[in-house]
């Protein structure tokens, strides 16, 4: 909630502004407005737009901007030059009790293998020598677009990728993790011995009542 409430209060601060005359236009786009997008609309009518978390299209062509093909993996990096995240996916199919992110960000959806691999290629092409893989969910990756799990596959296409020198991945899911992850760690030098994965708890019942889909068992295998 407070965070919900800075994001709001900093909505407000530029509306103010393009009352004053400061700003002429305000636009909203991220988590908060997909999810409370009609009541913020109501609230805060200074705002000019809305976008929510998969509306880059409408978004750029309100800006009248034009969105190229071929500029897949041209990006701004905000991390020093040397590693870059790379996001294989967006949105969650995942029940948990405690998260808002489907809600948010709506069901998965990966994206295509080709494009990845492009993208890889022009961040090391300027300079990205690490990739960090994140997604809502990594194990998921595939399952949507390819109709099976395709993770290792990803992986071992990226770890081909001329100048990355390492490769690591946040984020992964327990229940059904792509066991063949570990075959390609163990034969790509280039893919880190490294698996960010939140557990959450180790009691059976609160893994129940978080609806995590696994039990301690199941973990410690």
């Amino acid at each position: 909630e407070s965070a919900k409430q800075e994001s709001i209060d900093t909505i407000i601060q530029f509306s103010e502004a393009k009352k004053a005359g400061y700003v002429d236009r305000v636009y909203v786009t991220g988590c908060l407005s997909e999810r409370y997008k009609d009541e913020l609309q109501e609230g805060i009518p200074e705002v000019d737009a809305w976008f929510g978390t998969r509306d880059l299209p409408r978004l750029l062509k309100t800006l009248r901007a034009d969105y190229k093909k071929q500029l897949v993996g041209e990006r701004l990096l905000t991390t020093p030059a040397h590693y870059a995240y790379l996001k294989i996916a967006e949105g969650c199919d995942r029940p948990c009790a405690f998260c808002a992110i489907p809600l948010m960000r709506g069901k998965h959806v990966s994206t295509p293998m080709e494009d990845l691999v492009t993208h890889a290629q022009s961040l090391a092409a300027n300079g990205s020598r690490e990739l960090i893989l994140i997604a809502q969910d990594l194990t998921y990756y595939g399952l949507d677009l390819y109709k099976e799990r395709k993770l290792a596959e990803l992986v071992d296409r990226l770890s081909d990728v001329e100048g990355i020198d390492w490769i690591r991945l946040h984020y992964a899911f327990p229940t059904g993790f792509p066991m063949d992850v570990l075959d390609v760690m163990a034969r790509k030098s280039n893919v880190c011995n490294y698996l960010d994965m939140p557990l959450q708890h180790a009691s059976d019942e609160m893994l129940r009542a978080m609806r995590r889909g696994i039990t301690q068992e199941k973990m410690d295998r």
